[in-house]
């Protein structure tokens, strides 16, 4: 059987945490793409579930259009918990 080879490009630490757990599994990349290209042909679908960050929803848009609007206007008074001091 001959094979194929493929090229992605990724986040270097996210390739290194990534192969640290695969390597806690006993596998490496090649066999990881291999499972999961299987799994989407058998299964004809991703074999995980994809979905949209929660930060770019639509109400949160509005949010950060509203609050961008009120501080160019230098009239915002809201502020995020993160940026409070102690």
């Amino acid at each position: 059987m001959k094979n194929t080879k493929i090229t992605a490009r990724m986040d270097p630490e996210l390739k290194n945490e990534a192969e640290e757990l695969l390597a806690d599994m006993g596998l490496n990349f090649s066999v990881w793409i291999n499972i999961a290209t299987k799994a989407l042909v058998n299964e004809r679908k991703i074999p995980f579930e994809v979905k949209a960050s929660p930060f770019y929803s639509n109400e949160n848009m509005n949010v950060l259009k509203t609050r961008y609007e009120e501080y160019k206007k230098g009239t915002s008074i809201s502020h995020h918990k993160l940026l409070e001091d102690d």
